[in-house]
């Protein structure tokens, strides 16, 4: 997963919420916790012992964890975890190299089915809690047959002091791919960036533009698979107070792989708006 710019808490004024657009929105979340039965199924298949369910700070070496079940099948679930690997326990909080497993698992054994494995490398901007993983099964039919999933990863680093911008609530798509699950898209919910003035001086004329990102699917198709639409609704913020300011959209089309998708520049950002 990218582990830039994720900045955006520090702006001021802002209320910087995603949702994806077939799901809940961020600010209406349900908690998704695994079950003891499961986490220990998992942990087994996956090498590991001394596995709780995550608390809050995300110090044990289950770091984070969300479950859901699957909504066409009601026997399996999808699960997102980030784990500490054996001899790496020592490390400090926001210096850890974590492992992430994304899978579709067998809801009564935890048996896994299809998988995504990966890592989360925390740093200054990049940080693993509890509650950093979000699962979103929103109807993501790309084709007759393949529905996708969304991992939404927040993370809880402090980050700069003095940011000019962020992105944050970054969301991973998966598709099935016979047992595995592939990334086809990757993409900010959350972002912002400075217009005018500096954020850490009593400024007058300080400025931002902030944006809620959400994804739909489109009615064409390319390569097999429908095409995505991110929708960014763009808001302004300064002493005056918030308003909106436009609705920015832009389509995403398959090209054998996955959503080719720039997240710099922001494609929300009118021309010649600073970029972060």
């Amino acid at each position: 997963m990218e582990r830039y710019r994720r900045l955006a808490s520090f702006a001021p004024h802002l209320v910087l919420l995603a949702c994806a657009g077939l799901a809940n929105p961020a600010q209406a979340r349900d908690p998704q916790p695994c079950s003891a039965p499961l986490v220990k199924a998992l942990a087994k298949q996956l090498g590991q012992s001394g596995w709780t369910t995550p608390d809050s700070d995300g110090e044990g070496p289950l770091v984070a964890a969300a479950c859901k079940p699957w909504p066409d099948d009601k026997a399996q679930s999808v699960v997102a975890l980030a784990y500490v690997r054996p001899g790496d326990e020592g490390v400090a909080q926001g210096e850890r190299s974590l492992a992430l497993l994304v899978a579709k698992v067998d809801g009564r054994s935890g048996a896994l089915l299809e998988r995504y494995d990966s890592t989360l490398d925390e740093d200054a901007a990049t940080e693993v809690s509890g509650g950093s993983l979000w699962l979103d099964t929103a109807r993501y039919h790309l084709a007759p047959g393949v529905r996708a999933f969304g991992l939404v990863f927040d993370s809880t680093a402090r980050g700069a002091s003095c940011p000019d911008g962020g992105s944050d609530e970054e969301l991973t798509l998966f598709a099935p791919d016979g047992k595995a699950l592939r990334p086809v898209l990757k993409a900010y919910l959350s972002e912002w960036t400075t217009i005018k003035g500096t954020l850490c001086v009593n400024d007058p004329d300080f400025m931002t533009e902030s944006a809620k990102v959400t994804l739909d699917l489109a009615r064409t198709s390319s390569n097999g698979f429908a095409d995505l639409v991110l929708a960014a609704k763009v808001t302004g913020d300064s002493a005056a107070g918030e308003k909106y300011l436009r609705t920015v959209r832009k389509t995403l089309k398959y090209d054998g792989k996955q959503y080719p998708h720039e997240t710099f520049p922001r494609f929300w950002e009118q021309p010649g708006t600073p970029a972060q």
